[in-house]
């Protein structure tokens, strides 16, 4: 009797170390899915602030663009350094290439384009 006893023990002692082998890999590959869960939510996180930065400079610079050069007869060399330092550091390669078209314009007609042609630029890269 004794010895039919110690065989069930047995039996019931591995089946409970199989449910906790079980559990315990359960848990581990649970908590990899959430750890791989939150690094991808902050990616998520990480890009739409930036993007929001991005979005923030652009309407930086198209107010500045718009109060300092549109509404005014004359731009000082100030106000001129001040906007071309803010579009370089946007790091936009159109946005400063159609700068570029602005500020190297030999005549009114060519600068009223490319002026219209930035602040579009900007304001579509608002949205």
């Amino acid at each position: 009797m004794a010895q039919l006893q110690s065989g069930i023990l047995d039996k019931s002692r591995i089946v409970s170390n199989i449910l906790m082998i079980i559990l315990v890999a359960g848990n581990i590959f649970f908590s990899v899915q959430y750890t791989q869960n939150i690094a991808t939510e902050q990616n998520k996180t990480d890009a739409a602030t930036a993007a929001d930065q991005e979005r923030v400079q652009n309407t930086r610079i198209l107010k500045s663009f718009i109060n300092i050069v549109i509404n005014s007869t004359s731009v000082s060399l100030e106000d001129r350094v001040k906007i071309e330092n803010d579009i370089r550091q946007s790091h936009d390669t159109e946005i400063i290439k159609r700068w570029d078209t602005f500020a190297g314009a030999k005549d009114g007609k060519t600068a009223q384009t490319a002026a219209v042609s930035l602040m579009v630029l900007l304001a579509n890269k608002m949205l």
